[in-house]
C-alpha cells in the first residue's frame, strides 16, 4: 500500500498540510502516517487531535499515528525512506519559531529521498486545480513522472512550463547600443527542442500544455502557479552539503507560490 507521511506540529500550516495529505491519501487509497517528533509531554494529545482532523478532512484507507523522540528534521528523514510522499507545513516569515519551523521543512525538502510537498495555508480549494510542472532545458524524468501522475490523479492534463531568459548584451567590449533582438525565432527553437524531449510525456495527451515563456524562472513559474493546485519542481542532488540542495529559485517559489509546492529529487547533470 502506498504511504503518505505528514509531519504534525499543531501549527496552522501544519494542520493545512495534514488536511491536504488526508485528502490525497483518500484519493490514492494510501496509508496516512502522522508523525510528531516528541519533546513536549502533550505529544500524544496532539496526535489525537491530528487524527480527528485527518478524519474530518477525508477518510484515509489506513491511518497510523507515531510519536518519536528527536529533532523533527532527522526523525522525518529517517521515516521518509519508507514512504512514497512526505507532506509538511511551512511557515512564512514571522516569529523566530516560524523561521525555525520553516527551516526544518526546507531542510527535509532539500534531501528527502521521496517527493516532498510543502503547504503554507488552507489548500482545501486547490485539490482539483491544475498541476504546473517546471521543466528545465534538460527535462527530468523524475519530475515529469511525478507531475504527470499528480495531474492524472486529478483527472487533468499537466501544464508543463519552461522559462527562457535571454541575458542583456552588456559588459566589457559590448557596444554602447544594441538593436532590439527578435526573440520569437529563438523561443520557437526552444519550444521545438522541448517538444522533442517531452514527446514520451506529451504523446497520447493532446490536452497537455507546453508553455515556453521568456523571463526569469521565478517570475514565469510564479505567474503560472497563480491558478494552480500544485507546483512541481526539481531538485538536483549534490554530494556533501545535502541540506543546501535546494536552489534559490525553488526556495523562493516555496515562499512565494500561492499553492502547495512539490520538490522532486533528480540526478545531478554529468
Amino acid at each position: 500500500m502506498e504511504e503518505i507521511l505528514v509531519g504534525v506540529d499543531g501549527s496552522e500550516p501544519g494542520n493545512a498540510a495534514l488536511e491536504w495529505a488526508a485528502v490525497q491519501a483518500g484519493r490514492r487509497a494510501a496509508r496516512l502516517r502522522l508523525l510528531h517528533a516528541a519533546g513536549p509531554a502533550d505529544g500524544y494529545e496532539l496526535m489525537e487531535d491530528a487524527a480527528a482532523l485527518a478524519r474530518r478532512a477525508a477518510e484515509p484507507a489506513d491511518l497510523v499515528t507515531e510519536v518519536l523522540p528527536g529533532h523533527p528534521g532527522r526523525v522525518l528523514l529517517e521515516r521518509a525512506a519508507g514512504a512514497d510522499l512526505v507532506v509538511l507545513g511551512t511557515h512564512g516569515h514571522g516569529s523566530v519559531a516560524s523561521l525555525m519551523a520553516g527551516s526544518v521543512a526546507l531542510a527535509v525538502a532539500g534531501c528527502c529521498p521521496v517527493p516532498a510537498v510543502l503547504v503554507k495555508t488552507d489548500a482545501s480549494a486547490l485539490h482539483d486545480a491544475p498541476v504546473v510542472v517546471g521543466v528545465s532545458a534538460e527535462p527530468s524524468a523524475a519530475v515529469l513522472g511525478a507531475g504527470c501522475r499528480e495531474a492524472r490523479l486529478r483527472g487533468l492534463a499537466p501544464r508543463l512550463v519552461h522559462a527562457w531568459f535571454q541575458p542583456p548584451v552588456e559588459g566589457f567590449g559590448a557596444p554602447a547600443w544594441v538593436p532590439p533582438l527578435d526573440t520569437a525565432p529563438l523561443l520557437e527553437g526552444v519550444r521545438e527542442h522541448l517538444s522533442r524531449e517531452l514527446e514520451p510525456w506529451l504523446s497520447g495527451r493532446p490536452d497537455a500544455a507546453l508553455v515556453v515563456a521568456q523571463g526569469f524562472a521565478h517570475d514565469v513559474l510564479l505567474e503560472a502557479s497563480a491558478e494552480a493546485g500544485l507546483l512541481v519542481l526539481g531538485r538536483h542532488e549534490r554530494p556533501g552539503w545535502r541540506l543546501r540542495a535546494l536552489g534559490a529559485t525553488t526556495r523562493d517559489l516555496i515562499r512565494d507560490a500561492p499553492c502547495p509546492v512539490m520538490v522532486v529529487g533528480e540526478p545531478s547533470p554529468a
